[in-house]
């Protein structure tokens, strides 16, 4: 079973449960996500803390699903990571991230899309998309809202890894706790949230946030158009074959 959910008291638990893949973002994990998010049960929940089994959060997308499934073309077959995203960014419910070790590339942006985070101290970020040649686009705009356009150029273009302490520096989460008291402490979050104030209360400051910081998820969609096809073949390529890229004919062919 790629997602597992249950209840804790009036808040449900959303765990990610491919570990021995470090709950990477295949199709077919991104396709229980959805469905998991679209069940009654999950539904009916006052909020909604998402986990992770295993060493990892989550490590990002599936390279072979990037490739093989389209997911960096207009017309991917089957649900991609950004049908995820959009989700969550406009879930009803209040959703609270639960991160401890990696949390990577589309790992890092599933946090980001979440309303709240708490970290482990473990807990490691970063996107590391550009050097395979791809925008990491849902990343980019939420970190633009959330720490500014000076540390998401930072992080983005240095891909540098950051641990829980700097992310919450940042603003990126809300709590840092041990990661044994992980799941516990954010799912006490989701409570405080929902216990004594009314759901149609919740929703309305949800999409008041919303509003002041719209995303156009159709732009967002389109920055991964944006990248000449031959770049991220070549990364992707190449991290599927596990040998460093060669982007030495493209820059050369750069008028940037």
């Amino acid at each position: 079973m790629a997602v597992r959910f249950e209840r804790r008291g009036t808040v449900g638990l959303v765990t990610l449960s491919k570990p021995d893949r470090h709950n990477a973002l295949a199709g077919d994990l991104v396709a229980a996500l959805l469905d998991t998010l679209d069940r009654p049960e999950a539904r009916q929940a006052s909020a909604l803390v998402i986990a992770g089994d295993g060493p990892s959060f989550c490590a990002g997308a599936d390279i072979g699903d990037l490739l093989q499934a389209g997911w960096m073309t207009p017309q991917p077959s089957g649900p991609t990571p950004m049908d995820l995203f959009e989700r969550l960014d406009s879930h009803q419910r209040p959703t609270v991230a639960a991160v401890h070790g990696r949390a990577l590339g589309g790992g890092f942006e599933l946090m980001l899309c979440c309303d709240l985070a708490v970290a482990a101290e473990d807990a490691i970020f970063a996107l590391p998309e550009l050097g395979l040649g791809v925008v990491p686009n849902t990343g980019l705009a939420r970190l633009v809202q959330i720490a500014g356009p000076r540390h998401a150029l930072d992080l983005i273009l240095t891909r540098r890894r950051i641990g829980a302490a700097e992310a919450a520096a940042l603003g990126l989460v809300s709590r840092v706790v041990p990661a044994a008291e992980l799941v516990d402490r954010a799912v006490e979050l989701a409570r405080a949230i929902t216990d004594g104030a009314p759901p149609g209360a919740v929703a309305a400051v949800k999409r008041a946030v919303r509003r002041t910081a719209p995303l156009d998820w159709a732009e967002v969609r389109g920055m991964l158009a944006e990248v000449p096809a031959g770049e991220w073949a070549e990364g992707l390529g190449a991290f599927r074959d596990r040998r460093p890229p060669d982007y030495s004919e493209f820059w050369r062919k750069s008028d940037a």
